[in-house]
């Protein structure tokens, strides 16, 4: 937020001490909206305890404590008023950085966990295990962006503008329906309904529309359409278009909070199926079989994968 302002207007703005003019330039000031949003979430906060006056009085005298202890006379050259101007200002910068920049609404998923909840505006958000989704709620009317680390299936109200931030890259729509799923070297995207601007972190850009999807793997790409209307996992399944068999084994772990090891041992291959998640046991078989790995299960559930 840039100050356009001397060092004493901010705290004369506070104790109503500005000239007709000068509060009408600010308040007709694009800063004026700011300042005044900060002052009245602080008057309506529940904030500590804090005794201004008498903090203020202990630092004068600390200040005062000093000055006896050095015999050289000296003589004041800031007047008091000027440490209120500088404490109105500390404080606004204080509620600005605490309410707008450190307000940031969080939402975490486990492994083998699932949630759904609803964003300020209405959309909805479905996470699938082991992902992060985070928001800032106070200005979420103004900017429907969020960040996500892992997998969520959004159903997003019309409106503004609605941006999906990841470290692959981003995804930006203004209402429709669609998946993100961004793990290690992994950038999927699907549409299932309305159309998504998919940008890559290289900065190129592709365009789905309802029934597309974009997969990038390692560096490879592709597009493809699917039939489905929603996200498989939903309904307690993973499926898979061939995919890495190592991000599908990632997925096996995910979903059942389970250890694989060996992977060291897994040979390059395209997996093209689905498990479902309410068996652990049978989901490890259907992808382990299927692709001819050999492996041993333990009582709890963990995997070793044989070297073959």
């Amino acid at each position: 937020m840039e100050q356009q302002y001397d060092d004493t207007f901010l705290a004369r703005w506070l104790a109503d001490e500005l000239t007709a003019e000068e509060l009408q330039e600010f308040e007709n000031s694009e800063d004026f909206e700011k300042y005044a949003q900060i002052v009245d979430t602080l008057n309506t906060a529940e904030l500590p305890e804090f005794d201004v006056e008498a903090n203020f009085q202990a630092t004068l005298n600390k200040l005062s404590q000093d000055t006896e202890q050095i015999s050289v006379p000296r003589k004041r050259v800031i007047p008091l008023w000027s440490y209120a101007a500088a404490a109105s200002v500390a404080i606004i910068l204080f509620a600005y950085n605490f309410f707008f920049t450190a307000n940031t609404t969080t939402y975490t998923t486990q492994l083998a966990e699932k949630t759904r909840f609803e964003l300020p505006d209405g959309s909805q958000v479905d996470m699938n295990v082991g992902s992060t989704v985070s928001f800032q709620k106070l200005s979420w009317s103004d900017n429907r962006a969020l960040d996500l680390q892992g997998e969520a299936f959004f159903k997003v109200k019309k409106g503004s503008s609605f941006t999906v931030n990841t470290n692959q890259g981003n995804v930006t729509v203004l209402g429709t329906q669609f998946t993100v799923n961004v793990r290690e070297n992994l950038y999927h995207v699907t549409c299932f309904e309305g159309k998504v601007l998919v940008v890559t972190k290289a900065n190129d850009s592709i365009t789905l529309t309802q029934g597309m999807s974009f997969l990038q793997n390692k560096g490879d790409r592709k597009e493809y359409t699917i039939q489905s209307t929603e996200p498989s996992w939903i309904n307690e399944e993973s499926s898979f278009n061939e995919m890495s068999i190592d991000l599908v084994i990632d997925d096996l772990e995910r979903q059942f909070d389970i250890s694989i090891s060996g992977k060291e041992f897994i040979k390059p291959a395209l997996f093209t199926g689905r498990f479902s998640h309410k068996d652990a046991k049978l989901a490890v078989q259907t992808v382990f079989l299927a692709m001819e790995i050999p492996y041993t299960m333990d009582a709890d559930g963990n995997v070793v994968i044989s070297k073959y």
